[in-house]
């Protein structure tokens, strides 16, 4: 379906970019990093580095949900072959541009 290509492009360079912006933290990081901050904002639970991997598994699976439930939509409206991003779409693609900074600063944090 030559009609998301550019949409299925966006999202799946999207998590690409999460897992090696990851891979940069795993290499700066120390060998363990926090795993949750308590409400009074100290650090209560440590593991290991690559744990950081979590949240571009967790933004991967919520990607490729997201061009399922996109590329159904568009069949169900008789879309498929429409050559543009429809409305819809950017509204995804803007949600998923705010979980990608969140995890990043996510990321960050944990390793600071």
């Amino acid at each position: 379906m030559k009609s998301m290509l550019k949409f299925k492009t966006f999202c799946r360079s999207a998590y690409a970019l999460l897992y090696v912006i990851a891979l940069v933290f795993i290499s700066i990081s120390p060998k363990t990093i926090t795993t949750h901050i308590n409400g009074n904002g100290m650090a209560d639970a440590h593991g290991n580095r690559f744990l950081l991997l979590l949240a571009p598994l967790l933004y991967t699976i919520v990607v490729e949900l997201v061009i399922y439930a996109t590329k159904r939509k568009r069949t169900k409206a008789g879309l498929k072959d429409v050559n543009f991003i429809l409305a819809s779409e950017y509204r995804w693609i803007g949600a998923l541009i705010v979980i990608f900074v969140v995890f990043v600063i996510m990321m960050w944090i944990q390793i600071n």
